[in-house]
């Protein structure tokens, strides 16, 4: 599948415009010139230049602004594809209820098994995998995971 240049181009001109409007939202740190705006605000504005330089040789080539490949005419390849943002929207769902640890590992067991269609070997390595990923995130990097109602 090929996106125009004149669509990325579009997207990232309106996705930096949003991001240097919230920037300037920001709070100041007091005594300094700079705050907490200053990093968003700075890649943003690189992030238009390149939005604009797409947008306008997207605007010179005249093709088409979308042209599906031969893949989109596969249900299961577009299947594995949807297969990560129904992955996010599970995650965003459930992952409060549920807790971290019971979330990840019915999302990997399901997604490799989609994939692989080997159950057993699926649920083990989605469960090392959650383990790992797990005490990465709440044990060394210190980052909050949903407990869930499970408490893990």
């Amino acid at each position: 599948m090929k996106i125009s240049d004149k669509i990325f181009g579009a997207v990232l001109i309106c996705f930096s415009l949003f991001v240097l409007v919230y920037a300037r939202s920001l709070p100041t740190l007091p005594g300094q010139n700079y705050g907490s705006g200053f990093f968003p605000a700075t890649a943003a504005i690189f992030t238009l230049g390149c939005g604009i330089v797409l947008l306008v040789r997207g605007i010179k080539k005249r093709d088409r602004l979308l042209v599906l490949g031969e893949w989109t005419k596969s249900p299961r390849l577009v299947a594995n594809i949807c297969l990560i943002p129904a992955n996010l929207i599970f995650y965003m769902l459930v992952s409060k209820t549920l807790g971290f640890m019971p979330t990840v590992v019915i999302m990997l067991t399901f997604t490799i098994w989609w994939l692989r269609r080997k159950l057993k070997s699926s649920l083990i390595v989605a469960v090392v995998s959650s383990i790992l990923i797990y005490v990465f995130f709440s044990k060394i990097m210190l980052v909050p995971l949903p407990a869930g109602f499970l408490g893990l």
